[in-house]
C-alpha cells in the first residue's frame, strides 16, 4: 500500500535553485585537466594537493615562488601535500604519496586510504576522467524538502527516501458541479470552506451554450452541469449536459501558478474568499465569472473534424491513465444520445478521436491502472450493455459478461438495468451503483470475468459510489428501491470491500437527496445533497458530519476528489530541482547521474528527465529529454546516451519521476549525483 500522508504538517522550503560550490572545480584562470601530480602542472600561483591544483593553505611560506608549497616548519609533510603531523590541512593517512591522504577524487587512486577508490564518482561512469566532477544532486542538507512548487505525489519516508504518496497540500479540492446555478464550487477538503466558485462555461465557450446562470429545466434551459473529474495534476474538468442545446466540457486550474493572465497585468484575476466567511457570495467581487482566469478552456463537445453536434449530452467523464511522454491523461467524455466515447486533449480540449459504445449510453466512467475506460450504461436491455470498456491502445470498446439473473431481487429481472455512479478499487474491481433495483451495488472482477453482489439492508434509490482502500461508500438519494418519487434519503452506505459486507449506515445531519459520494486525501468521505444544496464532510473515525452550503442543486457522484485515478488507476509523482555546474565562462558538459541505494521493485519505475541553459531563467523554456531509466542493478543514468546527449549549459533541471502499477510497492530513491565537466568557454 501506497504511503497517504494524513493530518501531518510539513515545513518545506520554498527556495527552488541553488548556486553550489562544486568539490574540486578547477575554474580559476585558464582550465587545465584538473589533475595534477606537482605543483608544475599548476598556473596562477596555484599548488598542487591532493591531486588539484589550488591555491597554498594557509601558514605555507613559499617565497618568491608562490606555485612550490613549503610547509611551514612545525609541519612534518612528507610528500608535499600540505598534510601531516602539525600541517594545516591535518593529518596525511600516506605521507609517502601526495595522492593519498586528502579526500577521495576521481583518479584511480584510494585517496583517502579507505581501502575503496573513487567512491563518490559512480556517476562518472567509470570513466574516471580528471576533469569528471561530481556535486550539485540531492537531497541537500535539509532531505529532500517536496513542496508545491517543485513535486507532486511524493512524499519523504521514515528513513528519509522519496516515494510515493500524496500531501494534503496538493490534493484538498473538491469539486463539485452546481446544477441550477450554472457553477463548480472548489471546497477544501480539510476545513469544508468554500475558497471558490466558478461558471461552468468559459469567455470563449462555443456556439449554443445557454447562458452560464440558467437553471436547468432537463428540456431546453441550462447548461445543466453534472460529472466532474480531476486529473493528476488535481486540475478539474465539468461535463455540461445542456439537454437540447451545445453540450461542453470546462478545465480548471487547481493550483494559481497554472492560470493564465490574459489581461498581462500581472495578477491572477480569479475567484476568492476575499471576507473569510468561507463562502463565495456570486454578486461580488469574490466571483469573477466566465473572465476568470483560472478557467483553462470551455470546448463544445463535436466530432474529431472540429464540428460542434447539439444535444449529445455529455454526461460520462473520466481522466485516462497519462502516456509515458505525458504527465497527465487526456479526458474521455461519454455523448449519452450519440453512443460514443471522445476522447479530448488535456492541454486545449481538442477532441482527437471517438469511439462508438454500441447499444451503451455513457452515464459514468472511471480509469483503470492499465488505462481502460469502464463506462456503465442506464436503461439498456436486459443488462447486456451495463458494463463495457474502451481499450485507448487499440481504440476498441469491448463488453463484459451480463450480470446474473437474481430471482426474487427487486425489479433486477424488468430488463431494464439502470447503472448510476461508478468506482475502481485497489484490486481493479468495478463497482456500480444500481438505482431500480435491489442488491443495490453489482461489482465486476475483470481477473475471474465474474459478478459479486451488496445486499444492503434498507431499502432506497443508490446514486454516488466511491471506494477507500479498505471501504465502499454508496449514498442514497430516496428511501424505496426503484421509486423516484418516494421521499428524499439521508442515508450513506459502509461496505467492507473485502465481501462486499455491510459495516453500517451514516445518516447526515440535515441534507437530503444524496447524489454523489466521493473519498479525500485527508480521509474524510463526502456526500452531496442535492435536495439541501450542501456537502457533507464524515470524519469515519469520530461519526462527526459537517455540513457547508454550495451552490443550487449540486448534481456531482463522479470523482470529484480524484482520489481513485491518482491512488488506485496511476499512482506516479515527481520532484525536480535546479543545480549550477561550473561558474560563467566555462562550457558544461553533463555527463549522467547516479541513484545510490535506490528501490526498484517489481511492477514500478523510476526516471530521470533533464533539461539544460546557461540562465536559469533560461530552463523553462527548454524541452525535457528522457526517460532515462534506472536499473536497481546499476542505477545510472548516462546524459550522453539514447535519449540524450543533453546540450551543454551551465545549469541543469532533473526530473525524477516514479511510479508504480502495484499500489502495495513503491519505488525509493535516497539519493542523486550529478557528474559534469568544466571546459573553457570559446568565443
Amino acid at each position: 500500500m501506497l504511503p497517504t500522508v494524513k493530518r501531518r504538517s510539513f515545513a518545506f522550503a520554498i527556495a527552488l535553485g541553488f548556486s553550489l560550490v562544486l568539490p574540486g572545480c578547477d575554474c580559476g584562470g585558464e582550465l587545465k585537466p584538473s589533475g595534477c601530480r606537482s605543483s608544475s602542472d599548476c598556473q596562477g600561483g596555484q599548488v598542487c594537493i591532493d591531486g588539484r591544483c589550488m591555491n597554498p593553505p594557509p601558514g605555507s611560506d613559499a617565497g618568491p615562488r608562490p606555485d612550490i608549497y613549503v610547509p611551514p616548519s612545525n609541519c612534518t609533510d612528507n610528500d608535499g601535500d600540505g598534510r601531516g603531523e602539525g600541517c594545516p590541512l591535518g593529518p596525511d593517512c600516506d605521507d609517502s604519496d601526495p595522492q593519498r591522504g586528502g579526500r577521495e577524487v576521481c583518479d584511480g587512486v584510494d585517496n583517502d586510504c579507505n581501502g575503496q577508490r573513487d567512491e563518490g564518482f559512480e556517476a562518472c561512469g567509470g570513466s574516471c576522467s580528471p576533469n569528471c566532477q561530481v556535486g550539485g544532486g540531492q537531497p541537500g542538507p535539509g532531505g529532500w524538502m517536496p513542496n508545491n512548487e517543485n513535486s507532486d505525489g511524493v512524499i519523504v519516508d521514515r528513513e528519509g527516501a522519496l516515494t510515493l504518496g500524496r500531501m494534503e497540500t496538493e490534493s484538498f479540492a473538491v469539486w463539485i458541479a452546481n446544477m441550477d446555478e450554472g457553477t463548480v464550487s472548489k471546497l477544501d477538503s480539510r476545513t469544508g470552506r468554500e475558497i471558490a466558485r466558478y461558471p461552468t462555461i468559459g469567455r470563449n465557450a462555443p456556439p449554443g451554450t445557454r447562458p452560464w446562470r440558467e437553471a436547468c429545466n432537463w428540456s431546453n434551459l441550462g447548461n445543466c452541469p453534472s460529472r466532474t473529474a480531476v486529473d493528476q495534476n488535481f486540475d478539474a474538468y465539468v461535463a455540461n449536459r445542456a439537454f437540447g442545446n451545445q453540450g461542453s466540457v470546462t478545465k480548471y486550474a487547481n493550483n494559481e501558478r497554472d492560470c493564465i493572465d490574459r489581461n498581462s497585468n500581472g495578477v491572477i484575476e480569479t475567484s476568492r474568499d476575499l471576507n473569510g466567511d468561507g463562502r463565495i457570495q456570486l454578486d461580488s467581487p469574490e466571483f469573477v465569472g466566465p473572465e476568470d482566469e483560472c478557467i483553462l478552456w470551455t470546448v463544445g463537445v463535436n466530432n474529431p473534424d472540429g464540428s460542434l453536434t447539439p444535444n449529445e449530452v455529455p454526461r460520462a467523464l473520466a481522466v485516462g491513465i497519462a502516456p509515458p511522454d505525458q504527465y497527465v491523461g487526456n479526458v474521455w467524455v461519454g455523448h449519452f444520445n450519440t453512443r460514443e466515447m471522445c476522447e479530448l486533449s488535456a492541454h486545449d480540449g481538442r477532441t482527437l478521436r471517438c469511439i462508438s459504445t454500441g447499444m451503451a449510453a455513457p452515464y459514468g466512467a472511471a480509469a483503470d491502472t492499465n488505462g481502460r475506460i469502464w463506462i456503465v450504461s442506464r436503461g439498456e436491455g436486459t443488462g447486456e450493455w451495463l458494463l463495457t470498456y474502451i481499450d485507448p491502445a487499440s481504440g476498441t470498446h469491448h463488453r463484459v459478461p451480463r450480470p446474473p439473473n437474481l430471482t426474487g431481487e427487486i425489479n433486477c429481472q424488468s430488463g431494464n438495468l439502470y447503472g448510476y455512479g461508478i468506482t475502481i478499487d485497489g484490486e481493479g474491481r468495478i463497482a456500480i451503483a444500481m438505482s431500480n433495483c435491489g442488491p443495490a451495488v453489482y461489482r465486476y472482477d475483470p481477473r475471474t470475468s465474474s459478478w459479486d453482489v451488496a445486499r444492503i439492508p434498507g431499502s432506497g434509490i443508490a446514486r454516488g459510489i466511491a471506494a477507500d482502500e479498505s471501504s465502499l461508500w454508496v449514498a442514497f438519494s430516496n428511501q424505496s428501491t426503484g421509486m423516484w418519487r418516494s421521499p428524499c434519503s439521508n442515508r450513506v452506505a459502509q461496505l467492507r470491500l473485502s465481501d462486499l459486507s455491510h459495516v453500517r449506515d451514516w445518516h447526515l445531519p440535515t441534507g437530503q437527496c444524496l447524489i454523489g459520494i466521493g473519498v479525500s486525501f485527508d480521509g474524510s468521505i463526502w456526500a452531496v445533497a442535492i435536495g439541501s444544496n450542501l456537502a457533507a464532510r464524515l470524519d469515519p473515525r469520530t461519526g462527526t458530519w459537517t455540513e457547508h452550503p454550495v451552490g443550487l442543486a449540486p448534481y456531482t457522484y463522479s470523482d470529484f476528489i480524484g482520489y481513485g485515478l491518482n491512488v488506485f488507476a496511476q499512482p506516479r509523482g515527481y520532484y525536480r530541482f535546479i543545480s549550477e555546474g561550473c561558474p560563467e565562462g566555462t562550457e558544461v558538459r553533463w555527463l549522467g547521474a547516479h541513484l545510490p541505494r535506490t528501490e526498484v521493485p517489481l511492477g514500478t519505475r523510476v526516471e530521470v528527465y533533464a533539461r539544460t541553459a546557461n540562465e536559469r531563467s533560461a530552463l523553462r523554456a527548454q524541452s525535457w529529454i528522457g526517460p532515462f531509466l534506472v536499473r536497481p542493478e546499476d542505477p545510472r543514468v548516462d546524459f550522453t546516451r539514447p535519449p540524450g546527449p543533453l546540450p551543454n549549459g551551465r545549469f541543469i533541471e532533473v526530473e525524477i519521476r516514479l511510479q508504480t502499477e502495484d499500489r502495495r510497492a513503491a519505488p525509493r530513491v535516497f539519493r542523486i549525483d550529478l557528474a559534469y565537466t568544466c571546459s573553457t568557454s570559446l568565443g
